[in-house]
């Protein structure tokens, strides 16, 4: 970082490119990670060209060369790598990109860009999971059977949960045909007695657990006035979302901890400003704190939690007018089992790794969060 920043402190010109939800939300953070305010601000979107963000004046990508080559760039928003590529082309040599956290609504660092591994690394890749126990709740279909499958795919063995036993059948069968054992587990985590019966049989009946994925959640039709969401209607959402989840980690992760290993991946959101949504939306950000909270204290322990964000797909929940599909999800969201370095905290958005291999989208992770193994 230090020959990053005397590049930044040094260069005639600073100025920042991509005026998406980060540079806004995160602006003034921004500033203090860069200790200086940026000459200018620019972006490919003909319609901001002209007009000025906190002050500074957006250009178009073509007057970025009349500042010359020894300008520093600092790509704002989170796809960095086509931007990088662009502005490569463009003939500039300082480039940069802000690294964001917790959800990316905190600015984690500023990094040169280049010393990251090359994009098109293939490297032969040791799955990590293989021979290993994976719970996954909500399993029978959409995120949950993707994440089920690709973990069957890496050699893990899968316990797939869902409200009936019938409802895995499918996905345990076509887990098994990919030459791992999977067994399937019910209870509606909507009750609290069938939840602790549930984890009962696990530590009692079950192959260890070595990886949880906290995937099963509901969000049910609110209406679009925040005003008339009803008490049940919270207390149904924090009790899927959030304390099922939170029960699951309390009964599992000790036992991991007396193993030295575990990885437990909760999987939440970034959903945000969507008073419609604010049962949905509140019982995810209580499962956020939690996690967040509760990682300093498994350090050194083996065991690592983390969060994935798996964007608004098109599934059962999503709907069909979704942004992403399914399979956008993976290979992001299983980076929290994939990763052996300190990933305790972590925020993956799945599809900042989407359409990346395992090897690559594990390369992107190390560079971007500054893991090392």
């Amino acid at each position: 970082m230090t020959s990053s920043r005397n590049t930044l402190s040094d260069a005639p010109h600073v100025g920042f490119f991509g005026l998406g939800v980060q540079f806004h939300d995160c602006y003034r953070q921004l500033i203090l990670a860069l200790g200086r305010e940026p000459d200018f601000v620019c972006d490919n979107a003909p319609e901001k060209w002209g007009k000025e963000f906190f002050g500074k004046k957006c250009i178009s990508p073509a007057e970025l060369t009349t500042f010359g080559d020894d300008t520093a760039i600092v790509i704002t928003v989170r796809k960095y790598e086509e931007i990088s590529l662009q502005l490569r082309e463009m003939g500039l040599r300082h480039v940069f990109t802000a690294c964001f956290d917790r959800g990316y609504d905190i600015v984690e660092s500023i990094k040169l860009l280049g010393m990251e591994r090359p994009a098109d690394v293939q490297e032969y890749f040791v799955s990590p999971v293989q021979g290993k126990w994976t719970l996954v709740t909500g399993a029978s279909r959409g995120i949950g059977r993707s994440i089920a499958v690709a973990m069957a795919k890496l050699g893990s063995n899968i316990i797939a949960h869902s409200r009936r036993i019938e409802h895995t059948k499918e996905l345990v069968d076509a887990c098994s045909a990919l030459g791992v054992e999977a067994k399937p587990i019910a209870a509606e985590l909507g009750n609290m007695d069938e939840l602790e019966e549930m984890l009962d049989t696990l530590e009692s009946r079950f192959p260890p657990i070595d990886i949880v994925f906290n995937n099963a959640a509901i969000s049910l039709a609110c209406g679009p006035n925040p005003w008339c969401i009803s008490a049940e209607d919270f207390l149904a959402h924090y009790t899927v979302n959030a304390v099922a989840p939170i029960r699951t980690c309390y009964r599992l992760i000790p036992r991991m901890i007396e193993r030295g290993f575990g990885r437990v991946i909760n999987i939440s959101s970034t959903i945000q400003k969507r008073p419609g949504e604010m049962a949905y939306a509140c019982s995810k950000a209580a499962l956020s704190k939690f996690t967040v909270d509760l990682a300093p204290s498994l350090l050194g322990t083996g065991v690592m939690i983390s969060l994935v964000c798996p964007g608004y797909v098109r599934s059962d929940m999503g709907g069909p007018d979704a942004p992403h599909g399914l399979e956008s999800v993976i290979p992001g969201a299983l980076l929290g089992a994939l990763l052996n370095c300190d990933v305790n905290g972590r925020w993956f958005i799945a599809q900042d790794y989407a359409g990346l291999s395992l090897q690559q989208a594990v390369a992107r992770a190390k560079f971007y969060y500054g893991l090392e193994e």
